[in-house]
């Protein structure tokens, strides 16, 4: 795997304000270890090491020169404020060639499933990085995953991906990358399922509103004659008095 080189300088003071300066001055403060080496407190300029760290990654390995002497190193660890996100420390840990590395390295899915150009569906990566234990030279910069061939439902695994010596450490069932069903289809066969079920009460609701409107209007029909019946019958009567009033004159 490639390399990436790294300058460190040895840090005199310790302590946290020490700390505080080596950072206003724009260094970060390490440390370096190993299981060959004495611990030894470092700095490194941050500008050097961000433009290190936008070619590397946490699989890399890197070549760390300290007083003109090269030692191979992974980053172990890197410390954050929690408020401005600036790094604040980092553990550098020194490695053998001779001997296996327990490591992190990313995972990177290449392609376009047939099941999400074809079908629609979705791809839901569900692993990001692959532990591993290798020789040092035999960590890859990265696995590489082809869903190419992948339809609606079918996934890779772990126990599928091939990765010559090397010793790969996560459950060989657990999933990479599945390609799902479109969740804009199921949702629009649940809309409309329900859209169904409503649909009768409310044809039922509507019978039983013009019902209710065919009654009210049947029975103001119903006053209105009642009322001109009686209206008829008080005229007839007046008339009638008043006929019996002319023949007594």
């Amino acid at each position: 795997m490639r390399e990436i080189p790294l300058t460190v300088q040895h840090r005199g003071e310790l302590g946290k304000s020490a700390s505080h300066r080596t950072r206003r001055e724009g260094l970060i403060p390490g440390i370096l270890y190993g299981p060959e080496i004495k611990p030894v407190p470092v700095t490194v300029e941050e500008r050097a090491f961000r433009l290190a760290m936008k070619e590397a990654h946490g699989s890399h390995i890197l070549n760390i020169t300290l007083d003109g002497k090269q030692t191979k190193a992974v980053l172990r660890e890197m410390q954050r404020d929690p408020l401005s996100s600036k790094i604040t420390h980092l553990d550098f840990h020194a490695i053998s060639m001779n001997k296996p590395i327990h490591i992190s390295i990313p995972i990177r899915c290449i392609g376009l499933a047939k099941g999400v150009k074809v079908d629609g569906g979705i791809m839901q990566q569900t692993m990001r990085e692959l532990e591993i234990t290798s020789l040092p030279a035999n960590v890859p910069d990265e696995v590489v995953v082809d869903v190419t061939e992948l339809g609606i439902g079918q996934s890779i695994h772990v126990g599928k991906l091939d990765l010559p010596n090397v010793n790969i450490l996560e459950d060989p069932q657990q999933t990479i990358v599945v390609i799902s069903a479109p969740t804009i289809i199921k949702a629009a066969v649940v809309e409309a399922a329900a859209e169904a079920a409503v649909a009768p009460a409310e044809g039922e609701e509507g019978a039983a509103a013009e019902g209710e409107k065919a009654e009210g209007e049947a029975k103001a029909e119903g006053d209105k004659k009642e009322k001109g019946k009686a209206e008829g019958e008080k005229k007839e009567k007046g008339k009638a008095e008043a006929e019996k009033k002319g023949k007594g004159d």
